[in-house]
């Protein structure tokens, strides 16, 4: 049986507009090795996740996707209970293992239910 992961295209934040109004009206913080930005959105709206791992630190595109891929397979496991715009930044200079990222993330996500009640 072939398994596919519950995170669909719609949940992706893309779009010039999109990601540039994100970046310039977000809130801000930072859970180690994650900086995390978001904006609250309508209602009935699904979560939207954009992420990024610096090409300047990470130069082999491996290291970055599978960062990419570790992060992702966090925000599944733990998606947020409102709707939310979120870009999550890699700040670590090396590369992390799943659990250090996966606390990260719960840590992010509840802090980020919290602020959008």
């Amino acid at each position: 049986i072939f398994y596919m992961p519950n995170f669909p295209k719609r949940e992706h934040l893309c779009g010039k507009t999109d990601v540039n109004l994100l970046f310039e009206q977000s809130k801000r913080f930072t859970v180690y090795p994650l900086r995390i930005l978001y904006t609250q959105r309508a209602e009935n709206a699904y979560s939207r996740l954009l992420i990024s791992v610096p090409k300047k630190v990470f130069k082999h595109a491996v290291d970055r996707n599978l960062l990419k891929r570790r992060i992702r397979e966090a925000y599944r496991l733990h998606k947020p209970t409102h709707s939310v715009d979120m870009g999550v930044v890699y700040t670590h200079t090396q590369i992390a293992s799943f659990q250090q990222i996966e606390q990260a993330m719960l840590k992010a996500v509840e802090k980020v239910n919290q602020h959008c009640q």
